[in-house]
């Protein structure tokens, strides 16, 4: 009978652990250690999808704009990585003055890690962050601020809804 128990008590708390579908569940209070994207992204010369630094010299990664002709180097260690989204919405950005508008992405950060997003936007003001979404960089915007409420978007009007459809799966 202990025997019983003892497997029904173990299969339990293994139940509880693993998702339907197989996979570990997360703990809402770890979050993803950089520390090992940072390394993985070092082994393997390819970057995780999410926010990085653009470096100042030519020491980082070297990545050409998405559909320009210019060329960034960026920190191998992320600010954040596509696991701290919260939510990913295409929207239309209308630009100040402008009649007419374009297609975006919004990126919501989870509020857990929104502070990180300011520390880094308030760090890089007057600098460059570049956003890679499957070790492409397809967003290098300047910062004019620090971005507290957590949010963050591709809006470069150059993507077609088709495009941003994909980014949004690769970021979900």
């Amino acid at each position: 009978m202990k025997n019983l128990l003892f497997f029904l008590a173990t299969f339990c708390l293994a139940a509880n652990m693993v998702s339907c579908n197989g996979q570990m569940k997360s703990d809402d209070t770890k979050q993803i250690d950089l520390e090992s994207v940072y390394k993985q992204n070092i082994k393997d010369s390819i970057l995780a999808t999410g926010w990085y630094y653009i470096m100042d010299s030519n020491n980082g990664f070297e990545r050409q704009l998405d559909k320009t002709d210019e060329i960034y180097f960026i920190d191998p260690k992320p600010i954040l990585v596509k696991a701290y989204f919260d939510k990913i919405e295409i929207s239309e950005v209308k630009p100040q003055g402008q009649y007419e508008g374009y297609l975006g992405l919004s990126i919501r950060i989870n509020k857990k890690y929104s502070n990180i997003w300011a520390e880094a936007t308030e760090k890089s003001i007057g600098k460059r962050l570049g956003l890679i979404i499957d070790n492409k960089l397809v967003n290098a915007p300047l910062v004019n601020a620090k971005i507290e409420e957590g949010m963050s978007s591709l809006n470069r009007g150059i993507y077609d809804k088709g495009e941003l459809e994909s980014f949004k799966k690769q970021l979900e």
